[in-house]
């Protein structure tokens, strides 16, 4: 007997990903949790892990080849016993059924993941009993978490069979829920849908001039983990037909995006192209003309992540650049002094490390700096941590691995941190951990650094601070003409929460530490 082995979701709103390299060859016995093959997503490089053990028959896609969630990649043969699907934990995967049932066939229900770090939940109440039938979509249970009352919905038509929990009960993500008879063949597999949050319900908002195109501003489809409220199924539908569901005004309950209504969505006003270079938000992309002498590269991988991020970052935040000239001979003369010592330790030592720890500290000062935006909440969200991402270029595009706790760190500490999390992100080898929770960015065009440039931030922080080529300039101090290294830096703000003058005195605070190095001498870590 054979299973197909199916692309598990890898992360909230990730419908695909990268094939970077398999793990495993035809032929090879493989083990239940045994990492199988390298996924890049638009957020990060996943290892994902076989969910039976077997023999690996068939391999599906080689790579550099896309993969939608949902789609066979894999085919094993049985190797004793039977074969049950379970989340494949190296890719922190939605639960899912391997193979699609068939008309009769009974398959147990696990509890899906409800949200970012959200490991549990406390049943508040059934919304089916034993024998009801149930309709794809349709509310099956309330669950409490540490975060909000979240609604989850059924992913088949079908039958309840048995209920495997109570009021009360504390179930973990991944353990069975329920057990369900499928009541008609089904074309693909099922997925266990993703939570979605019920309480607090919002206001309802003005509907658009057309009957299920919405402002996403003002969207009440949008849950509070920043993702629309649909199941995996009708995103990975919408995602085919290349249609943004924070446009789509759900018509389910709490406002639930249905297949239908990704499908009716198709036919209305707001979605019809009209003749203009640049779409207008709410408005489906033009396509170019074609010719056969053009060459044509597909918006994948990490280059749709930054093709959507940056986007994003400049539709949202109304940025403003401060510009600032830094005279770095002292810093130079530090650096020179302790290079050799700080190789001794095990640490290439640039003057990025020095930037980060200047960053850090000035960030204490200036905790505006460390703040993320809540827009649904009208809320400033600020941080504990002082998280610093670097952007860093690589062959496949930029990436942002991040310092934890950088103010906390010394110098030679971040020298060693920064290089080993570059050197994981230019081998596509970054975790999912390596580029997630940071709080401020520094960019640097090192060599190539330029006069000026204005750096879009890395959304949804509030600042990133670009750096520029450091060159022997002429300057004047006291009234003589003299040759100085000077670094420019580019620091831009989200002024919606930053103001010009806290920006200008956070810019300066930084320029201080770099100025005068002896400083850090006050901060021993």
């Amino acid at each position: 007997m054979s299973y197909e082995f199916r692309m598990p979701e890898i992360g909230e709103g990730v419908m695909e990903g990268e094939i970077v390299e398999w793990l495993i060859a035809e032929g090879a016995q493989v083990e239940a949790d045994q990492p199988v093959l390298s996924v890049l997503t638009d957020k990060a490089t996943v290892e994902i892990a076989a969910p039976q053990a077997g023999i690996v028959a068939e391999l599906r896609g080689a790579a550099g080849d896309m993969v939608e969630v949902g789609n066979v990649i894999a085919v094993f043969t049985e190797v004793g016993g039977k074969v049950e699907a379970k989340p494949a934990p190296a890719s922190n995967a939605q639960a899912i059924v391997d193979e699609a049932p068939a008309k009769g066939t009974e398959f147990q229900f696990p509890l899906p993941e409800i949200g970012e770090g959200v490991m549990e939940g406390e049943v508040v109440e059934w919304h089916v009993a034993v024998g009801d039938q149930l309709i794809e979509d349709q509310p099956l249970i309330s669950v409490l978490t540490d975060k909000a009352t979240v609604e989850i919905t059924s992913p088949i038509n079908g039958v309840v069979r048995k209920l495997h929990a109570q009021a009360g009960d504390i179930i973990e993500v991944g353990h069975v829920l329920a057990t369900f008879e499928s009541s008609e063949g089904l074309t693909q597999t099922v997925d266990a849908p993703k939570a979605t949050v019920v309480e607090p319900l919002r206001e309802e908002p003005k509907v658009a001039a057309a009957a299920n195109a919405v402002d996403p501003a003002s969207n009440p489809s949008i849950s509070a983990f920043g993702t629309p409220l649909a199941t995996p199924a009708v995103r990975r539908l919408a995602s085919k037909m290349g249609i943004d569901l924070s446009h789509v005004r759900g018509s389910g309950p709490h406002h639930r995006i249905t297949r239908s209504d990704v499908e009716s969505f198709t036919a209305s006003p707001a979605t019809q192209a009209t003749p203009t270079a640049t779409p207008a938000a709410g408005q489906a992309p033009v396509s170019l003309p074609r010719t056969e002498a053009d060459k044509r590269v597909a918006i994948k991988g990490l280059r749709k992540a930054i093709y959507t991020n940056m986007t994003k970052a400049k539709q949202i935040v109304p940025h403003f650049t401060y510009v600032e000239e830094i005279e770095m001979d002292r810093m130079v003369a530090m650096r020179a002094g302790i290079k050799d010592l700080a190789a001794e330790e095990g640490a290439k030592l640039s003057y990025l490390p020095f930037i980060a720890k200047a960053i850090s500290l000035s960030i204490r000062k200036f905790p505006i700096m460390n703040v993320s935006v809540d827009d649904a909440a009208m809320e400033i969200l600020y941080k504990d941590e002082i998280n610093i991402g670097i952007a860093t270029s690589t062959e496949h595009g930029l990436m942002v691995p991040v310092v934890k706790d950088a103010d906390k760190k010394t110098v030679v500490q971040l020298a060693k941190e920064i290089e080993e999390l570059a050197g994981r992100a230019r081998a596509r080898k970054s975790s999912p951990a390596d580029l997630s929770d940071g709080t401020f960015t520094i960019t640097s065009l090192g060599r190539l650094g330029g006069l000026l440039a204005t750096p879009i931030i890395n959304h949804p922080e509030v600042a990133i601070f670009g750096v520029h080529n450091m060159v022997d300039r002429a300057v004047v101090r006291d009234g003589q003409i003299v040759i100085r290294k000077m670094m420019n830096v580019a620091v831009a703000f989200d002024h919606r929460v930053v103001d010009g003058d806290v920006g200008a005195a956070f810019t300066q605070e930084v320029k201080t530490y770099l100025e005068n190095p002896d400083k850090f001498l006050l901060h021993l870590a």
